[in-house]
């Protein structure tokens, strides 16, 4: 695969002064050249994305889950007092004592739910240690990251939705406790633990074991949205959220992420950028990239994959 780095950043320099302020925050936290909330401050006060993300909505646990998410990719604004505000009642709807569930009630905790609310409250730098561990604590306890093993959990939530815990753990369910735990591991609350250690790595195993977006019996996508090219990401996890948690445990030059890597270098377009597929959007959700325009801030995530390609 050829080296887009160089054509990349010229094709971002080209319109610089129409890019939202966030953008620019963000490439230059990426770049290190930010870091602390002063100097943030100019790009986050005079971002139009920033303006439309803390605009008001309904509050519920979805909506506060998915608004979170999406300002978790925008450096800073964990210290924003609106953003608090919304992470203290995303937790006060949503725990339920051994972990999270979009209702705050133990019977209806899923994987998926529980580990991406788990996420966003490391990522946003929520301080009350004891529910985001309890978080934690669920996927270490009730999380299958192998086929054929027993599910513990009996709230009846999983059941009903059938294939989260049965003898093939639901994928996106993996994908998204790894990335939980992956969160954890790299967080400030983190402290030596060798089970989240072995079943982080088991579980990554697991990942790599399907190329990251293959099903094991054939040559074909594990779901039909993981190839879409969205960001930032909802709970229908895709390739690029994949790659992206390879790459924060250090082991993107797998070579079984290689088929994921030239995927995504294929849709690269003659200008440098990538464009974002159409795609299911929650209630809510504010877009960052448009459709049918050069995609900037998917394109700087998938740059930061296949870079080194």
């Amino acid at each position: 695969m050829p080296d887009y780095t160089r054509d990349f950043i010229l094709a971002l320099s080209i319109n610089q002064t129409s890019l939202d302020k966030a953008f620019l925050l963000k490439q230059q936290h990426d770049a290190g050249h930010i870091s602390d909330l002063n100097e943030a401050r100019k790009y986050l006060d005079n971002s139009e994305l920033v303006k439309e993300l803390l605009a008001d909505f309904e509050l519920n646990v979805l909506n506060l889950l998915h608004r979170l998410t999406e300002l978790a990719e925008i450096p800073w604004t964990c210290k924003l007092e609106k953003v608090q505000t919304w992470l203290s009642q995303l937790v006060k709807m949503s725990w339920c004592g051994d972990g999270f569930s979009i209702t705050g009630k133990s019977n209806d905790i899923l994987s998926c739910y529980n580990s991406m609310i788990t996420s966003v409250l490391l990522r946003m730098q929520y301080p009350e240690k004891e529910c985001v561990t309890k978080g934690i604590r669920w996927i270490l306890d009730y999380q299958n990251v192998e086929r054929g093993q027993k599910t513990n959990w009996n709230g009846p939530g999983i059941l009903k939705y059938g294939g989260c815990m049965k003898a093939t753990p639901c994928y996106i369910g993996v994908v998204k406790a790894m990335i939980a735990l992956s969160d954890y591991k790299h967080s400030d609350h983190y402290q030596q633990n060798d089970q989240l250690e072995q079943k982080l790595s088991t579980g990554l195993e697991y990942i790599l074991s399907h190329s990251i977006f293959k099903r094991r019996s054939k040559d074909e996508p594990v779901t039909k949205d993981i190839m879409k090219l969205t960001y930032p990401f909802t709970y229908k996890t895709n390739i690029i959220e994949i790659l992206r948690l390879i790459m924060d445990n250090n082991l993107h030059t797998d070579p079984r992420c290689l088929p994921a890597k030239e995927y995504l270098g294929s849709k690269r377009q003659k200008n440098g950028y990538w464009k974002v597929n159409s795609s299911y959007l929650p209630k809510s959700w504010v877009v960052f990239d448009r459709l049918g325009e050069p995609g900037v801030w998917i394109s700087h995530e998938i740059e930061k994959l296949v870079a080194d390609e």
